[in-house]
């Protein structure tokens, strides 16, 4: 999915990082994580240049990069994992 926003709700945040919004609220409580409040509600958004810059969690996706990261392609112990013949039937779906 490619996400051309420039701001973003909680949930939108946390869909964007990968992560709960339990974390998007944590790291803006620590100070990791800029939020501007807004309307009477105070409802927060974030800049996406802000969720960029935000350090990526191990294990955590965001994004086609991490997907073409985990690639035979980029990776030779998976590529061997993957290309063998016991799962050849699967390389036919």
């Amino acid at each position: 999915m490619v996400i051309m926003k420039e701001w973003f709700t909680v949930e939108e945040a946390a869909e964007y990082l990968s992560v709960s919004k339990r974390t998007i609220y944590k790291l803006t409580q620590e100070g990791r994580l800029p939020a501007f409040r807004i309307g009477q509600e105070r409802h927060r958004r974030f800049r996406k240049e802000d969720l960029d810059k935000v350090p990526r969690v191990p294990g955590a996706t965001r994004g086609m990069d991490s997907m073409l990261a985990l690639s035979a392609s980029a990776d030779p112990v998976l590529a061997e994992l993957w290309d063998n013949e016991r799962d050849a039937a699967y390389d036919q779906l």
